[in-house]
C-alpha cells in the first residue's frame, strides 16, 4: 500500500493554472528592407548632381558610411573624394570658412590603392583654383594665396587640358573645368555657352546650372529658378543679395542676406557684405558687430578690418579705431587707407605729430582729395598756416565741390590776413554749404516717405540734421570772417552787410556788433 503524500494547496493551484495557460506568441513586425548599399550609392550620386552645398555635404557623409561595404567600398571612396573637393570649391567660391574637405579628400586619395592617376592631379588643380564667383575673384590674403596664384599661372595650360579631358566623365572635373574657364583671362573671348557645351554630360544637372548662372556675372533669374527646383540651394540667397546691392535695393539685400545668415551664420563673405550694407545705411554699431563676426571667422580679412576701422571712427571710438588700424597694417593690405584713417583718429585725440606722420605716409600711397584735406586740418592744428593753406589748395584742385575744404581754406586765409582771397573763398564756401543743406533737406523728405524701418529713418534723418547744423555754424563763421575781411579792406558797405548777418548769433554776435559800431551804426 503506497503512502499518499499531500501536497500544499498552493502547489496544486499553481499546477492547475499552468496546465490551463496557453503561450501568447506575438507576430513578428514586418520591417521593410532598407535600401541596399548600391541604392544608397546611387542616391548619393544624385545628391552630387543636385549640387547644393547641403546636398554635397549629405552625399559626402553617405559615401563615407558606404566605404566599408564590400560591394560599394571602392566606388564610395571615389565619391567621397569627389564630393569633398566639390564642397571645398563651393565654400571657397562663396567666401566661406575652409572646413578642410579638400585636405581630407587629398589624404583619402593618397591612402587609397587603385585610384586613377588623374584624380590626384585634379585635386592639385582644385587646390590652386582662384576663389571666384560671378566673374569676381577675391584678392589673396596671404603669402600662401600668392604662391597658389603663381602655381596656377605657371601650369595653366596643363591644368586646363587635364580638367577638360575628364570633364565629360566626372562631375568634379566638369565643375573645376568650368570654374577655371569662367575666370581665366585668356578665355575671356570664349562664350559662356561654349564653355558649358564641353560638359554636356552634366548639362541637365543643378550642379552645373548653378555654375553657369554665376560664371561671368550673377544671373538672378536663373538662380531663383534653381532654388525653386531645389529648395536646399540656400546659398543662392547670398548671391541674390549681392544683385540687390548692385541695384541699390538695400532692404531687399538685407532680406536675402538674413535668409542666408539664418542658414549659415559663420560665413565671412556674407557677414562682410552685411556689414557693408549696414555702413551704407549708417547703422554703424550693427556694421561694427558684423565686421567683428567676419574677423572671428577670418582674422586676416583685410576688408573687414578696414570696415571695422571706419565703423569705429564714425562711432567716435578713436582709440579702438587706431588699434584696428594697427592690426590692418600688420596684414600689409590697404596701407594708404590704413594710414589715412589712423591719422584721422589721431587728430581726433589731439595727437597731431603722430597724425602728421601718418598723413604724410598716406599721401605717398593715395591720390585723392581727402588726404590733403586732412593734412591741411592737421597742419592748421599744428599752427603751420603756410603748409595748411597749401594742402587745402591741393585738395580743392582735386575736388572743387567740397564745401568743407573751401571753408577751411577761407579760415586759413583769414588767419594769414589775405583778406581779398579770404572773402572770395568764404563766399564760395557759403554758397556751397547752402546748396548742400538743400540737398540734405531733400534727402530727409525722401527718407520720411520711404518704407525703411522707423529706427533707420530716425537715425539717417538725425545725421543729416546734424550735418545741416554743422553747416550753419560754418556759414556763421564764414559770414563773420568775411565781415572782418571787408572791414580790414575798408569796404564798409560789404562789411556791414555780413556783420548784420551774425549780429544775433550766440558765438559771433558781440564781435559783429562791435564791427557795426565802428562802422557807425
Amino acid at each position: 500500500m503506497r503512502t499518499i503524500i499531500a501536497r500544499p494547496l498552493w502547489v496544486v493551484v499553481l499546477a492547475g493554472l499552468t496546465a490551463c495557460a496557453r503561450p501568447t506568441v506575438k507576430p513578428l513586425a514586418v520591417v521593410p528592407p532598407g535600401p541596399t548599399p548600391t541604392e544608397r550609392l546611387a542616391a548619393a550620386d544624385r545628391l552630387v548632381r543636385a549640387g547644393c552645398l547641403d546636398c554635397l555635404l549629405d552625399a559626402y557623409r553617405e559615401y563615407q558610411s558606404l566605404r566599408s561595404s564590400a560591394t560599394t567600398g571602392n566606388t564610395a571612396t571615389m565619391g567621397a573624394i569627389r564630393a569633398g573637393a566639390l564642397i571645398a570649391l563651393r565654400q571657397r567660391e562663396l567666401g566661406m570658412v575652409d572646413e578642410g574637405y579638400l585636405t581630407a579628400a587629398k589624404e583619402l586619395a593618397s591612402s587609397t590603392q587603385g585610384l586613377p592617376a588623374w584624380i590626384t592631379g585634379t585635386l592639385d588643380v582644385v587646390d590652386v583654383l582662384p576663389p571666384s564667383i560671378g566673374g569676381v575673384t577675391r584678392r589673396p590674403s596671404s603669402d600662401a594665396d600668392l604662391e597658389k596664384i603663381g602655381v596656377m599661372r605657371r601650369n595653366s595650360a596643363a591644368y586646363q587640358k587635364l580638367l577638360h579631358d575628364f570633364s565629360e566623365v566626372d562631375e568634379l572635373s566638369a565643375y573645376a573645368w568650368v570654374s577655371l574657364a569662367c575666370g581665366a583671362i585668356e578665355m575671356r573671348d570664349v562664350k559662356t555657352s561654349e564653355i558649358f557645351a564641353s560638359v554636356s554630360t552634366f548639362s541637365d544637372t543643378s550642379l552645373l546650372a548653378f555654375k553657369e548662372a554665376t560664371c561671368r556675372g550673377i544671373n538672378a533669374e536663373r538662380l531663383v529658378a534653381i532654388a525653386a527646383a531645389e529648395p536646399r540651394f540656400v546659398e543662392t540667397a547670398y548671391l541674390l543679395g549681392l544683385t540687390e546691392i548692385a541695384r541699390r535695393k538695400l532692404d531687399e539685400a538685407d532680406t536675402q542676406f538674413d535668409r542666408a545668415y539664418a542658414w549659415h551664420p559663420r560665413w565671412p563673405a556674407l557677414t562682410l557684405s552685411m556689414g557693408n550694407v549696414a555702413m551704407t545705411g549708417e547703422e554703424f554699431e550693427k556694421a561694427e558687430r558684423l565686421y567683428r563676426e567676419t574677423l572671428a571667422a577670418d582674422p586676416r580679412a583685410a576688408d573687414a578690418l578696414l570696415g571695422q576701422v571706419k565703423a569705429l571712427t564714425y562711432l567716435g571710438r578713436a582709440a579702438d579705431a587706431i588699434a584696428a588700424v594697427d592690426r590692418l597694417l600688420g596684414e600689409r593690405w590697404n596701407l594708404g587707407e590704413a594710414r589715412y584713417w589712423r591719422a584721422l583718429n589721431e587728430n581726433q585725440l589731439s595727437r597731431y605729430d603722430e597724425a602728421w606722420s601718418d598723413i604724410e605716409e598716406a599721401a605717398k600711397l593715395l591720390i585723392n582729395a581727402e588726404v590733403p584735406k586732412l593734412a591741411g586740418i592737421i597742419a592748421y592744428r599744428r599752427e603751420q598756416l603756410d603748409t595748411s593753406r597749401a594742402k587745402f589748395e591741393e585738395s580743392r584742385q582735386r575736388d572743387s565741390k567740397d564745401c568743407e575744404t573751401a571753408f577751411y581754406l577761407g579760415v586759413v586765409l583769414s588767419d594769414q590776413r589775405a583778406w581779398v582771397r579770404a572773402a572770395d573763398i568764404l563766399r564760395e564756401a557759403v554758397s556751397c554749404i547752402e546748396s548742400a543743406e538743400q540737398e540734405a533737406l531733400r534727402d530727409i523728405a525722401t527718407i520720411r516717405e520711404s518704407t525703411d524701418p522707423p529706427e533707420r529713418k530716425a537715425r539717417q534723418i538725425a545725421r543729416r540734421e546734424q550735418r545741416i547744423a554743422d553747416g550753419r555754424r560754418m556759414i556763421a563763421t564764414s559770414w563773420y570772417n568775411t565781415a572782418v575781411a571787408y572791414y580790414s579792406l575798408s569796404r564798409k558797405d560789404e562789411a556791414r552787410q555780413f556783420a548784420e548777418k551774425v549780429a544775433a548769433d550766440n558765438q559771433f554776435g558781440e564781435r559783429a556788433k562791435e564791427i557795426l559800431t565802428r562802422l557807425g551804426k
